[in-house]
């Protein structure tokens, strides 16, 4: 639990269109009837402007606001997939579709178009951002095929030294197609959201089990122990990497796609951390992941999951590029649970089942298309940190457009707590790093945590609430708590909204 204290997207492909003249998509009914849903991911955004603001520079904003918008819109949709088993697949399958899902970075889009309009009369400047289902089904494809096809010939460039006897460098050379399988999950990923052919999947399938496969016989690793997984996965990733001088973060890594952590997570982090450094050279940074001016913030980060397989919890480490997402190297360890089990380690959060059905209703009917962005950090980043007794919680937001901020934390133990309701974020903060509400301290009961932030125009409705012990607890069920704070879908451009949630894991030091 928290207590109070002390105050305290890729582009590729753009294509721009401007009208010279009024369009209809201005209008929301119109936009809903000429870009449905069904056919297009879509992403809008407006602003006033005043006398002594150039047009050119509110058009480019508009369209960043927009793009990013759309992008966000796929995210949300790729991440309820996962969570709700919205599509129809066989055990196996949709384990594998699972973890893809958990990897899954960032939308990487071709064939995007804006278009903007300035209305004079209202001195208003609109911009949409979509893009075709259609071609963005072509546009992955196509990196399934090329990506294919560099993985086929990388095997047997690989395949030629080891049958030469040359080891060293056929390891390297098989290390050479992980990050290229994780490119291709991230289009398998699209391809399956938008229930497109599977055609080839198979294939890639079987290339991956085959390359894995070459990797485990030369490198002849035991892996009995957390340490042996440690390095042969940080081993994995500098034969991927070679020489690398650039600062990494490290993230806790989650269990299976509910972005939870354990006692395992934090004592995984510990002993890879030290084997990256000791085994790879790799510079580990200690900072968050919240930009800062002024301030070289590293630029890749190591991001992962891991998940129960027979007797042993596999664990997949990527290595990406914040900026681009695109994944820089890739490595997968198994770590026998009978070693878990043996120095009584949790790979499951205190609470995961209340915690797992809490997750289920946050995806069910999530706000997808409120067309303002909106990004979150905690004072230990955004990528499912861990917080430990007495250490304290600071949040930090930054918005596209002036709103009012609403923050909930429910506790491991059931509770919700109203951390910060109706805070308004004024113009001159837009698209600024703002920090919210108070710093809180980590207490008992310990476990997963969700901060869910809302962002909106117009003020939050009132909750039913109580306050006890100098906390304000929110009284109603979740369901009606989700339907008073996300409202109704909006009914005109001018009702922007935005969602996030990040799973915070607390636990005894």
């Amino acid at each position: 639990m928290i207590k109070k204290t002390t105050l305290i997207l890729i582009l590729l492909g753009l294509t721009i269109i401007a009208s010279a003249q009024k369009s209809e998509w201005i209008n929301f009914d119109k936009r809903q009837q000429l870009y449905p849903a069904s056919r297009y991911f879509t992403g809008f955004s407006m602003s006033e402007v005043d006398r002594k603001t150039d047009l050119g520079e509110v058009y480019e904003k508009l369209k960043k606001n927009a793009t990013g918008n759309l992008t966000n819109s796929i995210q949300v949709t790729v991440e309820s997939v996962s969570t709700l088993n919205t599509l129809e697949f066989d055990k196996e399958f949709h384990q594998e579709f699972r973890e893809k899902l958990a990897s899954f970075s960032r939308v990487e889009l071709s064939g995007i178009e804006i278009l903007t309009f300035y209305e004079k009369r209202k001195k208003m400047a609109y911009a949409l951002a979509y893009v075709k289902k259609s071609e963005m089904i072509i546009h992955y494809q196509k990196i399934i095929n090329d990506k294919k096809n560099s993985i086929s010939q990388v095997i047997k460039l690989a395949e030629q030294y080891k049958n030469s006897g040359d080891n060293d460098d056929a390891l390297k050379t098989y290390y050479k197609c992980m990050p290229l399988f994780k490119e291709v999950e991230q289009a398998q990923t699209i391809i399956i959201l938008l229930e497109a052919s599977k055609q080839g999947l198979q294939e890639i399938k079987d290339y991956e089990l085959q390359v894995k496969k070459a990797i485990s016989q030369l490198h002849k690793s035991t892996q009995l122990d957390l340490q042996d997984v440690c390095s042969f996965m940080a081993f994995g990733l500098k034969m991927q990497t070679g020489a690398f001088y650039k600062g990494i973060l490290l993230a806790s890594f989650t269990f299976e796609d509910t972005k939870m952590g354990s006692s395992f997570s934090r004592r995984f982090k510990k002993e890879f951390e030290k084997e990256l450094i000791n085994t790879g050279n790799y510079k580990i940074s200690d900072q968050s992941n919240i930009p800062k001016i002024n301030r070289q913030s590293p630029e890749y980060i190591i991001k992962g999951t891991y998940w129960t397989e027979g007797d042993k919890l596999k664990i997949i480490a990527t290595l990406r590029n914040i900026k681009t997402g695109k994944p820089h190297a890739s490595v997968d360890g198994f770590l026998p649970i009978a070693w878990l089990k043996k120095n009584n380690i949790s790979w499951k959060p205190e609470n995961f089942a209340q915690a797992h059905q809490n997750m289920l209703q946050f995806r069910k009917d999530e706000i997808v298309d409120g067309n303002m962005h909106l990004d979150v950090w905690t004072n230990k980043g955004n990528e499912s940190p861990i917080f430990e007794e007495n250490d304290t919680l600071g949040f930090y937001i930054r918005v596209s457009h002036p709103c009012y901020i609403r923050i909930i934390n429910y506790f491991a133990d059931g509770s919700r707590v109203l951390l910060v309701d109706n805070e308004y974020i004024g113009s001159d903060k837009v698209n600024k790093i703002v920090r919210v509400g108070e710093k809180f301290l980590c207490a008992s009961p310990f476990g997963a945590e969700v901060l869910q932030v809302n962002a909106q125009t117009d003020k939050f409705n009132p909750l039913v609430t109580e306050e006890k012990w100098g906390y304000i607890f929110i009284v109603d069920e979740l369901y009606k708590i989700l339907q008073n704070t996300r409202g109704f879908k909006p009914i005109k451009n001018e009702d922007l909204r935005a969602e996030k949630r990040i799973v915070v894991t607390t636990m005894a030091k």
